[in-house]
């Protein structure tokens, strides 16, 4: 069961995902930035969480222990792979121009609130979340679970970082706006 053909193929779904950011990028005047540290905590969750989910082949001891033997939920796992990248590659679609893979504000910047991001503040962020969890449920070990985990950490450190940025740039908009919208998932009495 373990590094079966959905998970390579989900591999090649991610590594697609990326090529396709790839294509999108462009250059961008900065108007302010929410910079951090090389060595910062953030950055080691990231590094962490992508080694761990990524590369189970590495997984030593108590970390390549199956918490599960299921195809079923293998398959599941791949499912949820192909939604959390199809829904973040939306997200990424009605940003446009205003994305950017660093915590920065552009020049001529504008608050995004349609498509995905009327439900939430970072659906680009939450369908990165859920296709991790796809792999985590593909490789289904306790290295990669504990990846998610660090994965996460990390979203939610760089979550918080662009939410301090966006509102120091659009005040009482980006107050509304995220009074009405869950950060991750949506409020359930706005759905």
């Amino acid at each position: 069961m373990r590094f079966s053909p959905l998970f390579r193929y989900a591999n090649s779904l991610w590594l697609f995902f990326a090529l396709y950011f790839l294509t999108q990028y462009r250059p961008v005047r900065v108007k302010r930035n929410g910079v951090i540290s090389i060595l910062s905590v953030e950055r080691l969750c990231a590094i962490l969480g992508v080694g761990l989910v990524f590369f189970p082949r590495l997984h030593l001891s108590i970390l390549a222990r199956p918490f599960h033997t299921s195809s079923a939920i293998a398959t599941a796992g791949f499912v949820l792979v192909v939604l959390g990248l199809a829904f973040a590659a939306w997200a990424r679609d009605v940003l446009g121009r205003n994305w950017s893979g660093r915590v920065i504000i552009q020049d001529s910047h504008q608050l995004i609130t349609s498509g995905p991001y009327a439900y939430v503040r970072h659906p680009l962020y939450t369908g990165i979340i859920a296709g991790i969890a796809g792999m985590v449920l593909l490789v289904g070990d306790l290295g990669a679970l504990t990846g998610f985990f660090f994965a996460l950490a990390f979203t939610l450190l760089k979550a918080a970082r662009e939410e301090r940025l966006l509102e120091a740039e659009f005040g009482p908009a980006y107050a509304a706006y995220r009074e009405r919208t869950g950060a991750l998932l949506p409020r359930l009495a706005h759905v």
